[in-house]
């Protein structure tokens, strides 16, 4: 692969051909992910380059999450491109967990940050970044479920936040979630969905939730039955939709404030395991 620019930046001139490049190289395993690590941390910046070209798809995997949010596709990437280099010169390979698990709260962090800029917002929560993602992804299911545009009252009952907070979310976007247009409108998009469908890009939003799902297991022995269901579903850590408290509540013929108990307990656990920082990027 031709080598990054020195800003790391992809122009829409390239988009194309370098979606098809990063799809082509091929994964590391453990050991060649434990050998460079090793190697980033006595300087090597050969070990650098490919750590990060090695695991540039998993940025466009992430990206998509944050599109529709008041960045370009574009930016998103170059954004994410810059998380991970930081997150390749932090990695620790003694931990025994795999890169790009480490790896996707740097990425998300950095997209956040330049949201937050965007915004004009001092300081732009992850939590109120991933609702904003939400509540696109919400309006529309709702959209197609209805037939019609989703009321604030509907979208406010499907996230479990206030009428308020809703209208809150959409005046810290700055009008930057679209509520009224398709994803279709979007050339961005249409690039990047069919490019999606002509190469394996796809896919590493599998192999993304596998590398958490493997270490998330170790993890959930901490927990009895319940607390690790409740979380399995909560989080959709087993390549479901993650779930509402009042969700799984009538799923296990309990009350919504019992599941958001039980949910308490177990995520007080799991703090206690210092494995649980790694998975930062997922948890939040």
């Amino acid at each position: 692969m031709a080598e990054l620019s020195d800003d790391h930046q992809v122009s829409t001139e390239n988009l194309n051909w370098y979606l098809q490049e990063i799809s082509k190289i091929p994964q590391l395993t453990p050991d060649q992910e434990k050998e460079l690590g090793y190697r980033i941390q006595q300087g090597d910046q050969e070990a650098l380059k490919k750590m990060v070209e090695s695991n540039l798809r998993f940025v466009v995997s992430i990206c998509k999450k944050y599109r529709g949010l008041g960045l370009s596709f574009l930016d998103l990437m170059n954004e994410g491109n810059i998380g991970l280099i930081e997150a390749a010169k932090r990695f620790d390979p003694e931990k025994g967990v795999k890169f790009i698990t480490y790896a996707v709260w740097w990425i998300r962090q950095a997209i956040i940050h330049a949201l937050a800029k965007h915004s004009g917002a001092f300081r732009l929560p992850q939590k109120q970044a991933n609702l904003m993602y939400q509540l696109s992804k919400k309006y529309n299911q709702l959209n197609m479920k209805l037939e019609r545009k989703p009321t604030l009252e509907e979208l406010a009952a499907e996230l479990e936040i206030t009428v308020a907070e809703v209208e809150q979310l959409l005046q810290v976007s700055g009008d930057n979630i679209s509520l009224s247009e398709s994803l279709d409108d979007n050339s961005d998009f249409q690039l990047l969905d069919k490019l999606s469908q002509d190469t394996e890009l796809g896919a590493d939003e599998h192999l993304l939730q596998e590398a958490f799902e493997s270490q998330v297991r170790d993890i959930l022995r901490d927990l009895d039955k319940k607390e690790a269901l409740v979380i399995n579903l909560r989080f959709g850590l087993e390549g479901k939709e993650p779930m509402t408290l009042k969700e799984i509540g009538q799923m296990l013929n309990l009350s919504r404030e019992r599941i958001r108990q039980i949910e308490a307990v177990a995520l007080k656990k799991l703090r206690k395991n210092n494995a649980i920082q790694e998975l930062r990027g997922y948890l939040t």
